[in-house]
Order: structure tokens, then sequence, then C-alpha cells
């Protein structure tokens, strides 16, 4: 079976080596992205493949005789599901992606049926954030209406605050256009769902945790057996499913989950990155990737493989300044049995970008554990801690 994947994000090494274990070939277009999976895959077309400039046509020809069409990035989602539609292949759906990469029509989408969400408003210049501050909200969240990985997402006090933070949203978004909303209060999560004409076959719960000097970069993911998504939030997920008119894929979705009554943030038809992806194999035997090319292909669904812990974790390091040495990850591992993976994401003699997004993260501890988790935060955050300090960048607290 042939898979072809419009577009991979950094970091997806995971679903390059599932497929080549599954024994598909695959032909990767992009030649957008740093992902350098080139050497991943049996053909390689280093392409356009963000939305407002691919060649939708080429990609057709491209993928013509392959079984499936995918996507691995968030700015190539509706060119990927444009050409799975026009070959005659299973997919997301053109509708479900386009709004998938606006927040905006999330909110629209949201709104006309009846899902839960905070007051917003669309942001195309200093006016319409002025109209929303007079409308009575105080604290808010401004960002870009069509950007990933928490870039350029700021909470803002008030019009002064959002008018200042303005030109860095702006900048960020392929549309020049933001979105700004009434700040919700409480703890966030995601819900992994994959979903095949139109019905969810397998849904786990991943807690978040948030910080940085925004506020929202994402500091740590945990997935644990016994936490699964209750009946409020499958009935989210299934609204959702309906109101964007999903067919078949993997979908992501980010809730804030205090109240009996769970609040759609923002969702997305491709598998999360962060490596949430491997927190869900470790801990429910579920490969998402391979999930996602049998979604394509037309395929059955695999059954759940063997689970190897009950919690698993991911912690990255948040950090600034010029970073001194590269860190050897047997460095950082002896004596912390629980910690799997340690990796530094910034080579020494570069200075560390400013935090505004995930992508600025120095690197990352990945771990899991057959008990409650205590120990294995605990690991986690020396892992991360000793990274930083042997990379000559602590850890921001």
């Amino acid at each position: 079976m042939r898979l072809f994947v419009i577009g991979a994000d950094p970091r997806r090494e995971r679903a390059f080596s599932t497929w080549l274990r599954a024994g598909l070939s695959v032909t990767l277009a992009d030649g957008v992205t740093a992902g350098c999976f080139e050497h991943a895959v049996d053909r390689f077309h280093p392409v356009e493949v963000r939305d407002e400039r691919a060649d939708v046509e080429s990609l057709v020809r491209m993928a013509a005789g392959h079984d499936g069409v995918i996507a691995l990035a968030e700015g190539s989602l509706v060119t990927a599901a444009t050409v799975a539609r026009e070959l005659g292949l299973p997919g997301p759906g053109v509708g479900a992606a386009r709004i998938a990469r606006s927040k905006i029509r999330q909110r629209e989408t949201g709104e006309r049926h009846g899902l839960t969400g905070p007051r917003h408003a669309a942001v195309t210049g200093p006016d319409d954030l002025v109209r929303f501050f007079a409308a009575g909200v105080q604290a808010a969240v401004l960002k870009p209406a069509d950007a990933s990985a928490s870039a350029s997402v700021f909470a803002v006090q008030d019009v002064k605050e959002a008018l200042d933070r303005w030109p860095q949203v702006r900048a960020i978004s392929p549309s020049r256009t933001g979105i700004v909303e009434e700040y919700l209060p409480g703890a966030e999560a995601s819900v992994e769902a994959v979903v095949r004409d139109g019905e969810t076959v397998f849904s786990s719960l991943t807690r978040k945790q948030t910080g940085g000097p925004t506020g929202f970069l994402e500091v740590a993911h945990t997935t644990d057996r016994a936490d699964r998504p209750d009946t409020a939030v499958n009935a989210l997920v299934r609204d959702l499913i309906a109101a964007w008119r999903v067919e078949s894929a993997i979908l992501h979705v980010e809730a804030k989950l205090d109240d009996d009554r769970p609040v759609l943030l923002e969702a997305t038809v491709r598998p999360a990155g962060d490596y949430i992806t491997e927190l869900v194999s470790v801990v429910h035997g579920r490969d998402l990737y391979l999930d996602q090319a049998h979604l394509a292909l037309g395929q059955p669904l695999a059954p759940d493989g063997p689970a190897r812990a009950r919690r698993a974790e991911v912690r990255f390091l948040l950090a600034s300044g010029t970073v001194r040495r590269n860190v050897a990850p047997v460095e950082v591992l002896d004596g912390l049995t629980n910690v799997k993976i340690v990796r530094q994401l910034v080579p020494a003699g570069s200075r560390i970008p400013p935090l505004t997004a995930n992508w600025a993260r120095a690197g990352y501890a990945i771990g899991w554990s057959a008990d409650d988790g205590e120990s294995l935060t605990g690991q986690l955050r020396a892992a991360v801690s000793d990274l930083g300090k042997l990379m000559g960048t602590p850890e921001l607290t």
C-alpha cells in the first residue's frame, strides 16, 4: 500500500518509523517545513505544500496511484483533504479541514451548533480590539487565527495591552488575522479521538500543564490509563464531529474541564504534536499514526497493542540565553529509572529564541511508570532541570 504525505512538522519521526514497520511505501511532499524526513521515505518531492500557496492540481498528479493521502502539518490540512477528495480517497473532509485551520471558523461553527465557548471576536485591526473590550470584557486571550504551537498567544488584561501585543500576533498569522477571547481559568486537557465515517472508535485523555512567559506554552502532558474522557467530554467530541462534519481522521481536541460542562478551546484533524501520540501508545497500546494511515488507506484499524505503563508524561525545558554545550542523554539519565528519553533541542553556540511559541523550548524528557506517577513526575522534573543546567541555560521558574 502506498501512502502520500503532504507536509510533516518537526518531531514526527515516530510516524515514519511506524509506517515503515507496517510495510507501507511512503511518499513525502514537503519543501517547506524543517522536519528533515526526506531520508525516511521512499520518494520525496520538495514542493510548496502550504494551504495558501500549494499547487493542488500538481499534488493530485503526484499522488495519483497512491492508496491514501494524509497531512502531518497543520498548515497543509486543507491541501491534503482536497487532494484526497479529488482522488476519491478517505479523509477528514475538506470542510472539516477548513474549519480546523481557522480559530474564527471554529468559533463560528461552534456557535451555530450550540458548542460552549468563550466570548470572542475576530481581529483584523485595532478597532476590533477596542470594540471587544468596550463591551465589558476584562481578562482575555489574544492569538493568531490560523497559527499552531501556541505561537504568539498572549494574556491581555485591557485594551492597551491588547493593542501593544497586536503587531506580534498579526505578524505570525498567514492571513494577518487574530482572535480575541474571554479568558477562561481552569485545567486544560486534550482528547485524542480516532474517527471513522463520523463515529468515534477510540478516545483518550491527556492532561496539560501550561506556563512560561506568555502563560500558554505547553510545559508538560500526562496520560494515565485510569483517566479517560467522561460522558460530558465524549459528548463534546461527538457534537464537534457532527458540527464540523468530520469524516475519517485523527481528531485532537483541546478543552477546559473544570466545570460539569467542558468548554471547547480548539481542535484539529491530525494527530497531536508534542509527543502526545507517544504517551497514548505507551499507556493505551494505541498507535495513532498507524490509525491515521489505516483510515486514509481505507483499511481495518489495528487492535490495541500491549500497554507498557500505567502513566506516561513528557516535560519540556523552558530556558533563555546562549547554550554553552551539547549534553549527552546519558549525563542526565543516570539514576532516573522512569525517564526513558532526554533530548536537547537547541545546539551549543545558539541563542534560545524568545519564548513566545512551543518551538522555542530548549529540550524535553519523556518517561513512564507503573505506579501513580508521583515518582515519575519528580524524575522528569529533575531530568529537565539537570539538562538545563548542563546546557548552561537553567530552567526558568
